[in-house]
């Protein structure tokens, strides 16, 4: 009696065991054809972009005084950038209300001076003329940090927020002119030879 009561037990046993195994192979069999797909797909994204960078045409190297003007705006352009990251998370802090309007001032205030020194520098600079349009556009870009500055402080005096959007406005668009210039003098903001 025993060994029918035993016999279908072990069947069951036995069953769950081949679904147990018939499902790990399924899983590797679906572990395999994803792998199988993702190395298949990566094989043509390979390719594609070689295909599309060959179109491209190369960017003309540098002359010696768009190397040289690059690399002097450079000395400026590292600390524009800090000051203007700076400014960003002061009115960051502001609105997540860490500081309050006058905290504000105290921390952008001095920002306007920054700003307006970094333009006089600029200005200073001899651009050639085939990078006339850039420096132009780099002043016009310091000239909206100084006066995202300038608005942002007006803070202190009456607590409206329209002063922060609207010197976020002018710090985006002077953001906006950084990336552009830097694509054209320090592609990938590396500082130039």
């Amino acid at each position: 009696m025993s060994a029918l009561v035993d016999s279908p037990r072990s069947d069951a046993r036995f069953g769950l065991k081949q679904l147990a195994i018939g499902a790990l192979l399924v899983l590797l069999g679906a572990v395999s054809a994803f792998a199988l797909m993702r190395e298949t797909r990566g094989v043509r994204n390979d390719v594609a972009p070689t295909a599309a960078v060959s179109q491209v045409p190369e960017r003309p190297a540098m002359t010696a005084a768009e190397e040289a003007y690059a690399h002097a705006l450079w000395g400026v352009h590292s600390g524009v950038r800090t000051e203007a990251v700076r400014m960003t998370f002061a009115g960051l802090s502001y609105k997540m209300g860490e500081i309050k309007p006058a905290e504000i001032k105290k921390r952008v205030a001095p920002l306007t001076a920054v700003f307006g020194q970094a333009a006089s520098k600029v200005e200073a600079l001899q651009p050639p003329a085939s990078l006339n349009a850039v420096h132009g556009r780099y002043l016009e870009a310091l000239r909206l940090y100084r006066e995202s500055a300038v608005e942002m402080v007006k803070i202190a005096a009456d607590s409206r927020e329209e002063h922060l959007l609207k010197a976020q406005g002018m710090s985006e668009d002077a953001s906006g002119i950084l990336l552009e210039v830097g694509e054209q003098l320090w592609p990938g903001e590396h500082k130039p030879n």
